[in-house]
């Protein structure tokens, strides 16, 4: 997909899409319950991608750095291996309770 096609394309548009589905709810506490969700989402998913980076990161730099011993290397990816995977959790708990709120828009 081109970025021109990009349904997202600026944070403008992403409002707009969120603002228009919270708009959809005829219940004030369920559009509330969705928009704090739709907060924890953002904010789960931003916490998965910069752990993800990180371990990346650090896994592509052992090569590089020969000051570490090994031992301490694989301590340091596995405490940041752990983080990633808790990230990755906290995000699939919000991705499943933001689809419970939506099927009430059904």
């Amino acid at each position: 997909m081109e970025a021109d096609n990009l349904q997202f394309k600026d944070s403008a548009t992403a409002r707009a899409y969120i603002r228009n589905l919270a708009n959809q709810f005829d219940d004030p506490e369920d559009m509330f319950e969705f928009l704090r969700t739709c907060d924890i989402a953002q904010a789960s998913l931003t916490y998965w991608l910069f752990e993800a980076n990180r371990y990346d990161r650090i896994f592509i730099s052992q090569g590089i750095s020969g000051v570490s011993t090994e031992r301490e290397r694989k301590v340091e990816l596995e405490c940041i291996w752990n983080e990633y995977l808790h990230a990755s959790e906290e995000f699939q708990l919000v991705k499943e309770s933001l689809k419970k709120i939506i099927s009430r828009l059904d």
